[in-house]
Formats: structure tokens, sequence, C-alpha cells
């Protein structure tokens, strides 16, 4: 074929490409590309189309391998970075994406793409202001665009402005009314400020949300909308992560006193514990078949069903330690006990090092509730160390009923400690989640509870001072009342 002819051909099959890119059909502009490349092994917009179509069908390594050798091809298309950057950024390269991003605004300073994509990176990694001016350089490009004033929006409630966001939000959803992504954040937003009627009826947006894609709202029976339960079956259906199935769990006793009988369905490593809980019947594995049931309510579906307002929020405790499990810790203590977790799965702890003004208060016994690679840490710091024993929840809570108090980073120990009424004190991260507040030290979910804000990301000197100060003074307290007697 004479190579003018086949250029044109080309051009035109990847202009097919783009076209299935974007009516979503992923593998055909795949195959598209492929083609091309197999007939023009230096045609860097070949390794384009089909890097960004393997993106789109979930095939990470693929796609980068294929973007870079567009890269290595052509190295002054700036999308090409910016795509590059976005598959970096999917496989937790932060650092690499952040470079690419950077490249991309070299060649076009004011690319509103790849502005948003560097600001939603910092935002993943808790740095909300640096990513404030690069979304507010996109919007003066694009001001009505819905997805970049959500996003803006987004960065006003990290930088603990969710005031500021609401209008925002208000605005994007007048001109993308259907866009779950935004409805759900904006929930977050109304949450965090405790405009709760409102939140939960946008919370309800999160079944049209990428993050619910894996979800099926296909439940077995209906989904129960506040009709009489006298004589029925319920079943609460755990949708997200252990802290909302535990902090949620609480609405158990409102359904049971609808005179209806009630079902947890929940991940295996909560069962035991949820059997024993507040106005539960019967709880069941995720894993395992469900009985038949004449209802279903997700979790996080409860508080609007119910009206939860700041001053109706379901009491605790709610939770018990099941009868049938004993707390390996025997005996009773001749010094203060307190459980510590310091690092979680949202990489939001701080260092084990950073305990040690802790360690340095006499009288106080501590006991590690960490789990996984970090619990080592605590054995080697001769800290009482019981990961062994965390087996699942119940097991967990055994051995929290037996301290005084535990104190915890924004993990799902807060909420076990929280349900059973045990004293904790959660320290969180700069861009805490919505249920925790805006400020103060208390939350209406949790009575026992004490916060500590960390006020700069990444920072947690400040927070551990304010402890070490905190548990001094209970520890003066606590001498001072032994000495009454």
């Amino acid at each position: 074929m004479d190579t003018s002819i086949q250029n044109r051909h080309h051009v035109l099959a990847l202009g097919h490409a783009l076209d299935a890119i974007r009516s979503q059909q992923f593998s055909k502009a795949e195959t598209i590309g492929l083609n091309v490349i197999d007939e023009d092994p230096k045609n860097a917009d070949a390794y384009f189309v089909a890097g960004f179509a393997a993106f789109e069908r979930g095939n990470l390594a693929v796609a980068l391998e294929r973007l870079n050798q567009a890269i290595t091809l052509q190295s002054d298309i700036a999308d090409f970075y910016t795509h590059r950057g976005v598959v970096l950024a999917a496989l937790k390269q932060p650092e690499e994406a952040i470079r690419d991003f950077n490249r991309t605004l070299k060649i076009t300073p004011d690319d509103p793409s790849a502005l948003a994509n560097l600001a939603r990176l910092y935002v993943q990694q808790g740095e909300a202001r640096q990513a404030l001016p690069l979304i507010q350089q996109a919007l003066r490009h694009q001001p009505d665009d819905p997805v970049l004033l959500g996003d803006m929006a987004v960065i006003l409630v990290q930088c603990k402005q969710p005031h500021d966001a609401l209008p925002l939000y208000e605005q994007a959803l007048r001109l993308s009314p259907n866009d779950a992504e935004i409805h759900c954040n904006y929930s977050r937003a109304l949450l965090m400020v405790e405009q709760y009627p409102h939140g939960w009826q946008e919370n309800e947006w999160r079944w049209h949300s990428r993050q619910y894609q894996k979800i099926a709202k296909n439940f077995p029976a209906p989904i129960w909308n506040g009709v009489s339960l006298i004589g029925k079956r319920i079943t609460m259906v755990s949708e997200q992560g252990f802290g909302d199935a535990l902090q949620f769990l609480r609405y158990a006793p409102l359904l049971k006193k609808k005179q209806a009988e009630v079902i947890v369905w929940c991940r295996p490593e909560l069962t035991r514990l949820f059997q024993s809980a507040q106005g539960v019947d019967l709880a069941v594995s995720l894993q395992d078949p469900l009985p038949a049931t004449d209802f279903c309510i997700p979790m996080l579906s409860l508080p609007l069903v119910f009206d939860t307002c700041i001053d109706t929020i379901p009491n605790t405790p709610y939770l018990n330690v099941p009868p049938d499990i004993l707390s390996p810790m025997s005996g009773s203590a001749k010094q203060m006990r307190v459980g510590v977790v310091w690092s979680g799965n949202n990489q939001r702890g701080f260092r084990f090092q950073d305990l040690e003004p802790l360690f340095a208060i006499p009288n106080i016994e501590f006991h590690s509730l960490q789990y996984g690679p970090e619990a080592v840490k605590a054995q080697e710091r001769g800290m009482i160390e019981w990961s062994a024993h965390l087996t699942d929840f119940a097991a967990t809570a055994a051995i929290i009923s037996r301290l005084d108090l535990v104190i915890t980073i924004d993990t799902a120990v807060a909420h076990l400690a929280g349900g059973l009424g045990k004293p904790f004190w959660l320290l969180t991260h700069a861009t805490s989640d919505w249920r925790w507040g805006l400020s103060g030290t208390s939350t209406p979910w949790y009575p026992t509870a004490r916060l500590f804000r960390q006020t700069v990301t990444g920072q947690w000197d400040e927070v551990i001072g304010q402890v070490t100060q905190a548990l001094q003074q209970s520890m003066r307290e606590l001498f001072q009342r032994a000495t009454l007697f």
C-alpha cells in the first residue's frame, strides 16, 4: 500500500477508535489501535489509543506500557502525559503521576484536565491546600464545568470549609442534576455541617456512583420503606466497611421495637459480635445463604428511614461481648490499661515512634490493638501485644472490655469501642470524616469519645502532645481519687 494512502487509512481508523471510546466501546477501540500498531509500529497515536482503551478496561499495566511507548515515539504531546499520569495515579504511584501532570502543564500551561487531575491527586494525598489554586485556575477557563465545580467543593470540604462548598455543589447539580458523584460528595458536606435530613437523602445517590458499581442493589427481598414490620423479618445489609457497619448497627433495636425479627447480613469478621448485639436475632455472613426475609434495608439507608437528626441519633452502647468469649486478659490491673491503634488501611496513621511520649508516663500498662505488620513494633517495644488474638471483632471486643481506655486513629476500632460504650480517644486526621464534625472534642455518635484534631496534614506532634498531657492529667485524677479511700 502507498505510504500516503496507508497514513490516511490509519488516521481514519484511529478516528473510528476515538468514536468507540466516546461511546464506551473500549474493546473495539483497543482492537483498532492494535491493528494500526501491527501495520505501523511507530505510530504513537495508535499506542495512545490502545493504552487509553486498556486503562478503561482495567488493564493498568498494559495501559502503562503502551503509553510509555507512545511517549517514547513522540514526547511533546500533552495528552500522552495526562493519561499516563492518570494510569500512574491508579497504580498508586503518586510522585510519578505528579511529574506527568506537571509535564502536561509545561506543554499546555492552562490545560483544565491536567490542572484538575493534579488537584485531585493532591486531594487524595490530603494536600487540599496545594490543590486549591490548581482547581481555581481550571475554573477560570471552564467556569460552568459541573465536574470542576464539584472538585472545588470537595477541596473546600477538605479545607474544613463545608459551608462554602455547599453553594458550589448546588451550582454543579443545577448544571448536571444526575451526576451521582457530585450528589454523594454533597451528602458528605451536608452531614459534616449536621444538615442530616437533606444529607441522608443525598446519600441515596450512592447506588449510582462509581464506588457502588460493584455493589449490586440486587437484594433478595424488597427494600423496606417504613411500612409495618409486625411479625415480619427484616435484614440489615452491610454494604460498606467495618466502621460503617459497626456505627449503623445501632438501628437494630429500633427495628426490633417495631416487632420485627431482625437479621444482619454482614462480613464474617462481624458475625459473632453482631449476633450478641442489642436488637439482633441472627447475624449471617455475606458468604453464607440468607434465610428467607420479608424486607431488606441497607445499613446506610436506616438514618433516612428513621428521620435521624442530631437529637435523635440512637443511643450507645448497643454492642456486647458475646457471653461465650473469654478475654485472654485475666486478673485485675494494678495500673491503668490503655489500648492503642496507630496505623490503618487508609494510611493516615502516625509512626509508632511518635508514641514515645505516652510510653514515658508511669503506671500505665499499654496494650497494642494493632493488626498486621505494624504489630511487630509493639512487641519490640515491650507493649502487651494481642494481634494473635484479634481473630474477629468479637475477640477484639473481649480485649477492649478489660481496658480502661482506647487511644486510636480513625479505624473500625474507634467504632467498636464507642459501640461498646468504652471510653476512647480519637486522633482525627486534618481532613477527617463527616461523622466527626468540624470542631470540638465530642461527637453525638459516641458519648464516650474524646476527639483530638490534627490541624496540619501529616503533622502529629501537636496531637500526640495534647494526648500526652490529657493522659497525664487522667493519671493525676486517678491517683487523687485513690488517695481518698
